[in-house]
């Protein structure tokens, strides 16, 4: 029997799945065709607010895994709106303050778990399209940050989320982010 994605309390709402729920923001930011991604540094920040699952990794996968491109993205806090969330990547990745950005784009997806074999994780990731009028300031936080041209794009190992970035960032924008702006 299927259950509804009700999560909470058990008197009224399902538990959550047995391999777990990621809720996630990206941001797609594009440059003459390109867009941007890169290599984090180890620890830091990413291991503790903006990617924590990471460190639980170990071995020869933890290493893969800090290895790995990424798009400049974080998962959600309890409560926070994915909007807000993107706010926190914008400022504390690039160091932007002033950016306009689309709606999302929502991608669900469930994949059998390598951490909960016979059980299912769950991933609900919103995309958005964003422009800055300047180029972003490296965080400390990344060892490369670049715009990537979708050859190149396609060569980088994006970890567990290859099929995802690929298609999230594929030829055409996912919207227009003209609409939104975002100022703190």
């Amino acid at each position: 029997m299927r259950k509804l994605a009700r999560y909470g309390p058990l008197d009224r709402y399902n538990p959550p799945p047995a391999a777990g729920v990621c809720i996630s923001v990206f941001a797609v930011v594009r440059k003459e065709g390109r867009v941007l991604a890169g290599v984090t540094k180890t620890g830091g920040r990413w291991a503790s607010e903006w990617l924590p699952s990471i460190t639980k990794n170990t071995g020869k996968d933890l290493h893969k895994e800090w290895a790995a491109w990424r798009l400049p993205s974080a998962y959600v806090f309890e409560g926070e709106h994915p909007d807000d969330a993107l706010g926190r990547v914008m400022r504390g990745q690039l160091g932007v303050d002033t950016f306009a950005y689309s709606a999302p784009a929502v991608y669900s997806y469930a994949e059998p778990s390598e951490w909960y074999p016979g059980n299912r994780h769950w991933d609900l990731a919103f995309a958005y399209e964003v422009k800055m009028n300047h180029a972003p300031r490296k965080h400390s936080q990344w060892k490369e940050l670049l715009f990537l041209d979708a050859p190149e794009l396609r060569k980088r190992d994006f970890g567990w989320n290859n099929d995802f970035v690929r298609e999230v960032v594929g030829s055409k924008p996912l919207s227009k982010p003209s609409l939104r702006n975002q100022k703190t």
